[in-house]
């Protein structure tokens, strides 16, 4: 697999530096420090939303790439061998402006599809279509690398996707510079995400709906709960195996003084869960 990965990992003082550029961004001089890190003890000024951005930029240095990725089952994804009126269509359909494009196999990736590569080619309409010949080349980061790392190799390649590969090389999946920025400032929407779920929802005190991708860190911080999370990294993941088998629609599994109900799978793949705190037991 062809790669454009770094030498060696970025040095942790780039990353800090950048790191300390984005806070300067937020907030005033008067909340940094002197060596230009923040200072909590001085925040007792800064609006909600500046608190919860300063929160997201000390976050990137601490979670990395496996932790937000696209995981591979939802990438999607074309084999270069594609015919032009298929390739039209599953563009169309995803709504992406970059697409992965792999040879044979998804852990064989050849390069990245920039959609307004596609469209010269649809407007010239050529005899013979040769996907390879437009891609652009992959860029592959491990899925250890930190966040903070990741966005300063960003804007020093000026790219915005990135596919994440495990300790054997394989495919796991993709992240974007959206997906680092929204750790920042929160979910960003577009015209395409109209019809997306909310990862978290609260029906009431006792009953949450959560996407199965959530992290159980995230979803230990929004609750309150203490889901262990050195085993898995998301929701999904702890479900599924506390069910031990691929659960079916409406089957519940409870583990202390919760339950976990299953609203929406699609194969092998939960998607949504009821997620109910029950009463103890006296």
């Amino acid at each position: 697999m062809a790669s454009d990965s770094p030498d060696k990992p970025p040095g942790h003082s780039k990353s800090k530096r950048y790191i300390s550029k984005l806070l300067e961004r937020i907030v005033s001089s008067r909340h940094m420090t002197a060596n230009g890190s923040f200072n909590p003890e001085a925040c007792s000024d800064l609006q909600s939303s500046q608190a919860e951005m300063i929160s997201g930029v000390l976050s990137l240095s601490t979670k990395n790439t496996r932790e937000i990725m696209i995981p591979r089952v939802d990438v999607v994804a074309v084999n270069s061998t594609i015919p032009l009126k298929n390739l039209v269509k599953t563009v169309y359909d995803a709504g992406h402006s970059r697409i992965p494009v792999f040879i044979d196999t998804i852990d064989n990736i050849a390069g990245i599809l920039y959609v307004k590569d596609l469209l010269k080619i649809i407007i010239e309409k050529p005899r013979k279509f040769d996907l390879k010949k437009i891609l652009h080349r992959p860029y592959f980061v491990p899925e250890t690398m930190t966040l903070d790392d990741l966005l300063v190799e960003f804007k020093k390649r000026q790219l915005h996707l990135a596919c994440v590969v495990d300790e054997y090389g394989g495919f796991s999946g993709i992240i974007t510079m959206e997906d680092v920025l929204e750790e920042i400032v929160g979910e960003i929407k577009d015209e395409f995400d109209e019809n997306e779920q909310p990862e978290f929802t609260r029906i009431n005190k006792n009953t949450l709906e959560v996407d199965s991708r959530m992290t159980i860190s995230d979803f230990n911080e929004q609750t309150g709960l203490a889901l262990p999370n050195d085993e898995f990294d998301t929701i999904g993941g702890y479900v599924f195996d506390l069910f031990g088998k691929i659960p079916k629609k409406n089957e519940t599994a409870k583990h202390d003084n919760l339950s976990f109900k299953i609203k929406d799978i699609k194969g092998t793949r939960i998607n949504r869960i009821i997620v109910s705190i029950l009463k103890k037991d006296h």
